[in-house]
């Protein structure tokens, strides 16, 4: 059976580390690959389909998902690596108290956090609507956690990813009804060493500040030992279950 991977964001970084992953694997004969810009997709491997995609814009994300839908029927594993913690082009930093909180803020992280990687499932509609296996993995975080919340703070961040979190339990939910193949989770890859975590690295030990490459072996071990089971769960790079 012919089988199709999408990953998006995969021009660096984890989303890169993943991509390099789902190629060794031997498992998918396409992998499309979405980045904002698709001539940073640079690969010379013919199974990776370079799709330019932007979550911010709705008008992207309908162009992106089209294509993708004129080269197959259905996908079998989607993994979003998208997020937003600090961007000071858009003066987007973590808050440290209530008070930070800017309504024009927090609509850009909800955005990139919660809102788009949702629209562009949305936006896949049939192609992870079958009833054969399916994998839709969201990259969350421990931080989302509301029962393991003892230090609040980076309010915005948090928030969207909770919400984030909801919406993978309800979708999880709902392609169930009609595929019990279809498995749907949140993904938290650890302190990845990364642009959005390196002004946060300070106090995480050494053994616990992943390289992309070495995140993205924990996950793609996670990913494929999934069971429908775990569907609607949010998942550490460990394995371990992660409390809502």
């Amino acid at each position: 059976m012919t089988q199709s991977a999408l990953i998006q964001g995969g021009a660096s970084g984890l989303g890169q580390a993943l991509v390099d992953r789902a190629l060794k694997s031997g498992e998918f004969e396409q992998i499309f690959v979405t980045a904002r810009d698709r001539s940073r997709i640079i690969t010379e491997d013919s199974r990776v389909i370079p799709i330019e995609l932007d979550l911010m814009s709705d008008t992207s994300i309908n162009e992106a998902s089209e294509k993708i839908a004129s080269n197959t029927e259905k996908l079998h594993l989607v993994v979003t690596t998208a997020g937003i913690l600090k961007d000071e082009s858009v003066g987007v930093r973590p808050e440290k108290k209530l008070a930070d909180l800017t309504r024009s803020k927090l609509e850009i992280v909800f955005s990139v956090n919660c809102f788009g990687p949702f629209l562009w499932y949305a936006a896949l509609g049939h192609l992870i609507r079958h009833r054969e296996a399916l994998v839709v993995a969201t990259l969350s975080a421990r931080v989302a956690s509301v029962g393991d919340n003892r230090l609040g703070g980076w309010h915005s961040y948090r928030a969207s990813k909770t919400a984030q979190n909801m919406l993978t339990k309800n979708l999880s939910l709902e392609l169930s009804r009609t595929n019990p193949r279809a498995v749907i989770v949140g993904l938290h890859p650890g302190t990845v060493d990364t642009d959005l975590s390196k002004p946060f690295q300070t106090g995480v030990p050494p053994n616990k500040l992943f390289s992309p490459e070495h995140s993205a072996a924990y996950l793609w071990d996670v990913l494929n030992t999934l069971t429908p089971e775990r569907t609607g769960q949010v998942i550490a790079w460990d394995g371990q279950t992660i409390i809502p």
